[in-house]
């Protein structure tokens, strides 16, 4: 049990806490350092921050958002390619 939670602790402190940060979501992306604005640009958060943003915000269609859509597309494929590959040599039960 120990070890499971080590687990869980360390995934929020690896993936979630800085993908939340670095989001936009609480802190304006401009106003953080250089450093930290180039590292949230691999981010998939950022971008479906922005979308949310500009679609509940502004009020904006589909043609204003149509590249941060299009990154988070990209990056769905390439993380299911990633699983898939992984998973391909496994037997299922």
């Amino acid at each position: 049990m120990q070890s499971q939670v080590q687990a869980y602790q360390m995934g929020m402190l690896s993936t979630f806490l800085p993908g939340f940060l670095m989001s936009g979501f609480v802190f304006s992306i401009d106003t953080m350092p250089k450093a930290i604005q180039v590292i949230s640009v691999i981010v998939p958060a950022r971008y479906f921050v922005a979308i949310l943003k500009s679609l509940f915000l502004k009020g904006v269609g589909l043609s204003a958002i149509w590249d941060q859509m299009l990154f988070l597309v990209i990056f769905g494929a390439f993380v299911f390619r990633l699983a898939a590959r992984r998973l391909k040599g496994q037997k299922v039960a």
